[in-house]
């Protein structure tokens, strides 16, 4: 017969199976060191608040403004809505 020798068809899937293994962890490689590149390698996410916790009412005011003013701001807004 024309073509050379035949594999066997265990054969043939054998080399595949290989073929296809090295494909995948080729891209896997390929995925891992791209998503290396795109994080920041500093990143510590406890360094930062737990953004689902209510944080607590900030007390510090501009310069000149005190609690009492805020109130009378807040009701002027309220009336003003009206």
């Amino acid at each position: 017969m024309a073509g050379g020798p035949r594999l066997s068809p265990m054969i043939q899937r054998e080399m595949a199976d290989r073929a296809a293994n090295t494909s995948a962890r080729r891209v896997a490689e390929e995925y891992e060191a791209a998503r290396l590149r795109l994080s920041d390698q500093t990143f510590n996410m406890l360094s930062y608040p737990d953004p689902l916790v209510p944080r607590k009412q900030s007390t510090t005011y501009p310069p000149g403004v005190t609690p009492e003013i805020e109130k009378k701001w807040l009701q002027v807004i309220e009336q003003s809505k009206k």
